[in-house]
């Protein structure tokens, strides 16, 4: 008895099996296929890995006194027009209609900064009550930059708490 070490493939086959697929339309070769890949996921143990994508570094809290501005904000142009805020009105002569004028504003903000020095988020603490000027000044303290704070000669990252008290005009 002779046994063939190698066999031929047979083309009638693989042309009557290619002719079959024609023949199912795509949406169903479709299903087929996802069906066939679902069990094949099923089957297969899914593993999952926890990650942690919090900064390895704490934000240390600093007082406001560790703070150094390298380009403090500019507030005038924050509240350069806080009259029309807070509802002031006057005569064309000046005198007072509805009096504002030194009015006590009082804000307190709370500052995360990178250790570049470059403020990543402002957040209110205390609002000064209108949200207008909250979110002025807001963006005016997110525009400035602090020197690094250091910890053991090494820039870290901070968090700091600014106090704004201003009159209005």
């Amino acid at each position: 008895m002779i046994r063939k070490l190698h066999t031929k493939l047979d083309f009638k086959t693989i042309s009557s099996l290619l002719t079959n697929i024609k023949s199912i339309g795509a949406n169903s070769l479709l299903v087929t296929m996802f069906g066939l890949f679902t069990m094949i996921a099923s089957t297969t143990p899914a593993q999952a890995e926890l990650v942690d994508l919090s900064s390895p570094e704490p934000v240390i809290k600093f007082a406001s006194q560790d703070a150094s501005w390298l380009r403090p904000p500019n507030f005038d142009r924050a509240v350069s027009s806080i009259d029309k805020f807070i509802n002031c009105a006057y005569y064309f002569d000046g005198d007072d209609l509805k009096p504002c004028g030194n009015r006590l504003f009082k804000m307190v903000f709370s500052l995360r900064v990178d250790t570049q020095g470059s403020i990543r988020n402002v957040k209110v603490i205390e609002s000064s009550g209108i949200t207008n000027i909250d979110r002025r000044v807001a963006r005016e303290l997110k525009s400035a930059r602090f020197k690094p704070f250091l910890r053991e000669g090494k820039a870290v990252e901070g968090r700091v708490d600014i106090p704004i008290t201003f009159r209005a005009p």
